[in-house]
């Protein structure tokens, strides 16, 4: 999944992947309704390709493959937007749609060095407990695969407190703002992420005052399409995260459990 064909898909479809486009695979409805959350079934998503039975994203693992559809239906209209991405990394996908959609786009990432400061319209160090921005500033802030880490103490990180962050997200935010950030679960990250405790997460947004909280869960039903299952190697992060759960919960996850996505958006109500 990581070699030069992969990374040259990937790539591609980045380059490739318009506005326009992404609307009309995702204009309609492509979720069902289940016990409030929005669940989106590997067999009835729109990248389903019932014919070959596979998922049309072309690059990554099943987790990278839902990552790219979320970031088409969900970052394909930004015209006129201040958008600002937390944790920005080398994938180019969700920047790419901001800025062809009429979008301006911003990002900040703890992996930058910090004599490259963050600037409006370009990307530069910053964290989610420290947003280098004023007030007021940003009609959409995004983060893919990163509030999983946000609270992370593996590999000697010194985790931020979520309620602090979500604060900060809120501060930048303009008024009636969007917030969407996504996170795979049974994956690494903090111990609720790695138990796929929803509720949990959410209580994050509802504790923090967000309104208009949408949740959905990407290849949580994963049939006819392959299991995902949590690789030994992110296993092995485990115990330094989890203090919460007891050791019967961990074992009927490293059993049972496909990594699956979780997204989340919002709105700022003040």
């Amino acid at each position: 999944m990581h070699g030069p064909k992969n990374s040259i898909l990937k790539r591609w479809h980045a380059l490739t992947i318009t506005p326009a486009r992404a609307r009309r695979i995702w204009r309609h409805p492509y979720w069902r309704e289940q016990g409030g959350y929005r669940d989106i079934n590997c067999a009835h998503c729109p990248r389903f390709e019932a014919g070959r039975v596979s998922c049309g994203i072309a690059f990554g693992t099943p987790l990278r493959k839902c990552a790219a559809s979320a970031i088409e239906a969900h970052l394909n209209d930004c015209a006129g937007m201040q958008v600002l991405e937390i944790g920005f990394g080398r994938w180019m996908l969700p920047r790419n749609l901001v800025r062809r959609s009429g979008g301006s786009w911003t990002g900040i990432d703890p992996g930058q060095p910090p004599e490259n400061q963050a600037q409006l319209g370009r990307g530069g160090h910053g964290q989610a407990a420290d947003i280098p921005f004023a007030d007021d500033t940003f009609d959409m802030v995004f983060g893919i695969q990163t509030l999983e880490h946000w609270g992370q103490i593996h590999g000697g990180r010194q985790p931020s407190e979520y309620a602090d962050c979500m604060a900060e997200v809120r501060r930048v935010m303009k008024p009636d703002g969007r917030v969407y950030l996504d996170s795979p679960q049974h994956f690494h990250g903090h111990e609720m992420f790695i138990m796929g405790d929803v509720a949990r997460i959410r209580a994050v947004f509802d504790n923090a005052g967000w309104q208009d909280i949408v949740v959905e869960r990407w290849r949580r039903e994963y049939a006819p399409l392959e299991k995902y299952p949590p690789s030994a190697k992110v296993q092995r992060e485990w115990p330094t995260e989890i203090s919460s759960y007891s050791d019967a919960e961990v074992e009927e996850v490293r059993d049972k459990a496909s990594v699956w996505l979780l997204t989340i958006s919002a709105r700022n109500p003040r």
